[in-house]
């Protein structure tokens, strides 16, 4: 017991709980990040996949007679869903592309059927393409809608 403050210096019995509660707590957690294993593991980390397929979805022609040396008759999609299939055609990822018609896709690296989804306003939807996601970096794919103007 302190004589100054009349407070005891050894941690009080609720503090020791707290502290026995706690240490529970962090085993039981890290049990939890690492499923199986007991309560000594350490939790192991998954890297954030970066490969895939990244690209840009495009339509065109967007006006009546494309002149030589203008800018081309294309502009972005938004809003543009696709699809990516595995070998034996089950859909394995999906992605919209943004405002700017961009579009990431994460895939492990492997070869995929890339299909575009029809979008509204626009007459026919690009065909199906396969695309082969190597390891280590994405792989491109830039889609081009038909609007339909001739």
């Amino acid at each position: 017991m302190d004589k100054k403050t009349g407070t005891s210096r050894a941690p009080s019995r609720l503090g020791a709980m707290v502290l026995v509660a706690l240490a529970a707590f962090v085993l039981v957690l890290a049990a939890a990040c690492n499923p199986g294993a007991g309560p000594s593991a350490i939790p192991t980390v998954t890297p954030l996949l970066t490969t895939g397929v990244r690209g840009l979805v495009l339509a065109g022609p967007t006006c009546p007679v494309e002149r030589p040396g203008a800018s081309p008759c294309i502009r972005s999609v938004s809003g543009a869903t696709l699809l990516a299939l595995d070998s034996a055609r089950h859909e394995v990822g999906r992605a919209v592309s943004d405002t700017t018609g961009a579009y990431f896709l994460r895939l492990p690296p492997g070869t995929y059927e890339m299909v575009p989804q029809p979008v509204e306003g626009l007459m026919i939807a690009p065909a199906e393409s396969t695309v082969i996601v190597p390891d280590g970096a994405p792989a491109q794919f830039n889609p081009q809608y038909d609007a339909g103007i001739r």
